[in-house]
């Protein structure tokens, strides 16, 4: 079974250190120890749409880690009442 794990905020500031000095993303797993899909998977979370000077979309570790967070937000069980539920009483 796969071992799933998210980057931290200090990975994604690495990532991004690492991405705008013009690092290849191999190279960017092998230091990381992390799969090379993973950080591919991290760089498309972070893109803001800008590019950096060498022409690569730019990389936002605060932007995926936003997005992350929101993401981790929206899943599990909802709670509340929706439009087609009842409440308690029957009504």
């Amino acid at each position: 079974m796969a071992c799933y794990t998210s980057r931290t905020y200090e990975e994604r500031r690495t990532i991004q250190k690492l991405w705008e000095a013009g690092v290849q993303a191999k190279e960017i797993a092998d230091k990381l120890e992390a799969p090379l899909s993973s950080i591919y998977s991290e760089l498309r979370r972070g893109q803001d749409g800008s590019r950096l000077p060498n022409q690569r979309m730019r990389y936002n570790a605060d932007l995926a880690q936003l997005r992350i967070q929101q993401s981790f937000e929206r899943r599990g069980r909802r709670t509340g009442e929706g439009p087609d539920q009842k409440g308690a009483d029957g009504a």
